[in-house]
């Protein structure tokens, strides 16, 4: 009786044994998932809706699986609205559970995502953002910063246009806090040149009318004008700057212009203007020509920036879990800091672990003349470039106390 006793112990300790090994192993064996939060219906759709496409055609070209389970992948518009982008992420992370949430144009939405990721200790990757906050004093072990921010596109350009346009600069500046970030940035590279601010005007987001803004930098008489705004915004000043016959007098520089921009105004409004950019479509990068080539085929026009830098953040995510052998926050987290690689984007690209920033070089671009233009969508000519450790402010200055997990 107790040797009975004894085997049915046996076999019931062997039952539960076999019960756990089977339960890990079933959680070891969940997919990755990962959602791309964008805006698709707000103001900036025109450019980074797109990124849902990106985003899965990174996840169709590393094979479709990771860790032997299909990667799970689903998509979440936020109207570029922070407060639907703070919900959406906290839906996404608890209700949904993805790992790792990509883009979120709109600094403040990014900033909120950022918050709900150290939360829910999941990880996220800005891409759309652009706020120095990201590798800042707001920077967290969970949130990475892609392929640009505020300070790389005001110091790269700012920097170049010293050197070639001249030293002295008149701006006009977005009066919301992005506009201002680029204006402090800006500001700091005239110093380091030697360049001189002739005069500032904060114009509200969505005026239409820059002609008194335009009139003030015409009487300053500036070597270049520098427009701190974008989409509509720097469409609008960039044509009444050429009605007015500005653009006879000085170079026009950008915050920020999209092929996208170039395409819905016409060429011949930015001809010979200047931008930073992070990519350009022509770029000789490794893997470069094929991804837009495929893209190409799909949409029938060239991706923007934006659309690679998405690209390359979900194949370095998808890259990291499978060296880490895991999908484990904390240890994807370690396998992405310090990581150095070379992609379409960056050539080389480095993850810094002090605040999470992916630098590369910064690409000055001269907006292409009509006669210029060859193909369709080439609306750009490389005509210079920052090293990263001009380009990106030293990890030492950002304000970032990275925290612990």
């Amino acid at each position: 009786m107790q040797r009975r006793s004894s085997c049915t112990s046996k076999a019931a300790l062997l039952l539960a044994l076999c019960t756990v090994v089977a339960w890990l192993a079933g959680a070891e064996a969940e997919p990755v998932k990962i959602a791309v939060l964008t805006d698709m219906s707000g103001p900036y759709a025109g450019i980074t809706a797109t990124n849902v496409e990106a985003a899965k055609m990174a996840i169709d070209d590393f094979g479709g699986k990771l860790l032997g389970e299909p990667i799970e992948y689903i998509h979440r518009d936020h109207q570029c609205k922070p407060d639907v982008a703070n919900q959406k992420s906290k839906e996404l992370y608890e209700k949904e559970k993805v790992d790792v949430i990509f883009d979120v144009p709109n600094s403040a939405a990014g900033l909120a995502v950022s918050n709900q990721a150290k939360l829910h200790k999941k990880l996220f990757f800005s891409i759309g953002s652009g706020t120095t906050r990201h590798s800042g004093p707001d920077c967290n072990r969970y949130t990475f910063d892609w392929a640009y921010n505020d300070y790389m596109l005001a110091t790269a350009v700012g920097l170049w246009a010293a050197d070639n346009l001249g030293k002295k600069w008149f701006t006009i500046t977005a009066d919301y806090a992005w506009g201002h970030d680029l204006l402090k940035h800006f500001s700091a590279t005239k110093k380091k040149k030697g360049g001189k601010l002739l005069g500032n005007e904060m114009v509200a987001l969505g005026a239409s009318d820059f002609s008194p803004y335009i009139l003030k930098a015409m009487q300053a008489n500036p070597e270049a004008l520098v427009l701190l705004n974008a989409g509509k915004d720097g469409i609008n000043a960039t044509k009444q700057a050429a009605e007015f016959g500005l653009k006879k007098k000085a170079k026009i520089v950008h915050a920020l212009l999209f092929i996208d921009d170039c395409k819905a105004a016409g060429p011949e409004v930015f001809a010979d203007d200047y931008v930073t950019g992070a990519w350009y479509w022509k770029s000789d990068n490794p893997g470069s020509k094929e991804f837009v080539e495929k893209w190409q085929k799909k949409f029938n026009r060239p991706p923007n920036w934006m659309n690679a830098a998405t690209y390359s953040a979900v194949t370095q995510y998808l890259k990291a879990v499978e060296r880490a052998g895991s999908k484990d926050a904390p240890a994807v987290i370690k396998a992405l800091e310090g990581h150095k690689f070379s992609d379409l984007l960056a050539n080389p690209g480095y993850i810094r672990p002090e605040d999470h920033m992916q630098v590369g070089k910064a690409y000055i671009l001269r907006a292409k003349r009509p006669e210029e233009i060859k193909e369709p969508w080439d609306y750009f000519e490389i005509v210079g470039s920052i090293p990263p450790e001009e380009a990106y402010q030293d990890p030492k200055d950002t304000g970032c106390k990275m925290d612990d997990f």
